[in-house]
């Protein structure tokens, strides 16, 4: 067998997981800035969100799959990871456990929102009516939470 033809090309960095997996962390993944707003850090407004990512500085992990959320404390400058926290994946074998949901919403209880690949319609609604806004993205971390805080700004 060609073992050639079976290398596919990766969408992110594979040694990202890796790196997580021992606690190191590149640093402009974990500190996320834009330059373009200098106002003073004692009049931001920070917000709380957690992330669902296998790695590569992306939003790209499902809900319901999801072994640990990053937390990023938000504002309209930057994004700055602040904590991990591990749950029990929501999704087992296709369906989702009551008590695990609620143990994850406990967990991200002091979010406002949670940036996620996909989520199913029973998580979502019960995030919401929790108050925690759900937002489907595929993209650079960085990118979602700062766009989400100055759509969040807005309302």
């Amino acid at each position: 067998m060609n073992t050639n033809s079976l290398k596919m090309k990766s969408e992110y960095d594979l040694k990202r997981p890796q790196e997580r997996q021992t606690g190191k962390e590149p640093k402009e993944f974990l500190n996320a800035t834009r330059t373009e707003n200098t106002s003073s850090v004692a009049n931001r407004t920070k917000i709380r969100v957690a992330v669902a990512s296998k790695g590569g500085g992306l939003v790209n992990q499902h809900f319901g799959h999801a072994k640990e959320f990053e937390i990023y404390d938000v504002d309209r400058d930057e994004a700055h990871c602040i904590d991990r926290r591990s749950v029990t994946p929501y999704c087992q074998g296709g369906y989702g456990e009551a008590d695990v949901l609620d143990t994850i919403m406990q967990t991200l209880s002091d979010c406002q929102a949670v940036m996620v690949s996909k989520i199913g319609a029973c998580p979502k609604e019960q995030l919401q009516a929790q108050g925690i806004e759900c937002v489907e993205a595929y993209d650079v971390i960085e990118n979602v939470v700062l766009d989400f805080y100055e759509q969040y700004q807005m309302s």
